[in-house]
């Protein structure tokens, strides 16, 4: 199994640690950690029994480039993928095993780490995955070797984002079938953001447009074909309420509704709660608006229209 990481050495250790745990027998599994050339002391080590290679990198590079080198350096018949921000419960290795079979794709359960689910409000991020999810997120998935061979694997025009749902889909394409493995669960971090991290992070995210223009099934993958986050429809319709809401206030307030709710989801009683989500509405509605913008010179370039 392979797993990327970059200056994360203290989350690396946990995932190295629950890998340890696995039920399924170490000599049958090894672990390759790939890091890039600037790693700095000190380092995560392999826990006792746990067997892993520490593989660098030269200069810096996305996961996309370091996953590749990870699974190339191992005659695995099957590699599973995770992060350095997982920690992958004792059946995880184990189901997998158990599903894998010739022509098949692996995606396994990703909940929030229950040890954390309590920090997950604000802007902190983390994933949730309960069936297969169209996007095949490489924080739990796993290929069979000669799959990833004949593909090539993963393509490193993508350097962060959309690789691992563009290998997904050519391997789709190429007749391989997608397997939910809802054994095979995997923990991932609640990951704490300052505005100004978010806000960053928004702006990175542009490569989906790129994806879609070459796998054109992945629309339906998309909130009504066109967006990446139903967030981004709700922003726009908003928007264009509020530009005839001096004239028309009362369509202006309609339009607005369901990006209010989305945000807020006063369905769900808290007055707590709500008072946070308020005080946070304006830099959700920064966020969405950075993360559109982001998409539309991808989109432009691709002629693909994703939002």
């Amino acid at each position: 199994m392979v797993i990327p990481t970059r200056r994360r050495e203290t989350r690396l250790a946990f995932a190295l640690e629950a890998l340890a745990e696995q039920r399924l027998d170490a000599s049958r599994f090894e672990v390759i950690v790939v890091r890039d050339g600037d790693a700095a002391e000190p380092l995560a080590q392999a826990p006792p029994g746990l067997a892993v290679r520490f593989l660098t990198r030269p200069g810096v590079a996305g996961p996309t480039a370091k996953r590749n080198v990870g699974w190339r350096a191992t005659a695995a018949p099957l590699i599973a993928f995770t992060d350095d921000d997982c920690r992958a419960q004792p059946g995880w290795l184990e189901s997998l095993l158990a599903a894998a079979g010739g022509g098949v794709l692996l995606q396994g359960r990703t909940e929030p780490d229950p040890d954390e689910r309590a920090l997950l409000h604000g802007f902190a991020r983390s994933q949730e995955i309960i069936g297969l999810s169209g996007w095949y997120e490489t924080c739990n998935m796993a290929y069979p070797r000669e799959l990833l061979e004949r593909l090539g694997g993963f393509d490193e025009s993508f350097p962060f984002g959309g690789e691992d749902t563009d290998l997904a889909y050519r391997a789709i394409e190429s007749g391989a079938t997608p397997v939910y493995v809802d054994d095979a669960v995997v923990w991932h971090a609640v990951m704490h953001r300052s505005l100004g991290r978010a806000l960053r992070e928004a702006g990175a995210w542009s490569q989906m447009a790129g994806v879609v223009a070459r796998h054109p099934d992945l629309r339906d993958a998309l909130y009504l074909g066109v967006f990446w986050r139903k967030s981004h429809a709700a922003l726009l319709l908003a928007l264009a309420g509020a530009a005839v809401g001096r004239r028309r206030p009362a369509v202006a307030l309609g339009a607005a509704l369901p990006y209010l709710e989305l945000r807020l989801n006063w369905r769900s009683p808290s007055a707590r709660r709500l008072a946070r989500r308020l005080a946070t509405l304006p830099a959700w509605a920064a966020i969405d608006a950075v993360e559109v913008a982001s998409r539309l010179p991808a989109a432009v370039r691709n002629r693909t229209l994703v939002i």
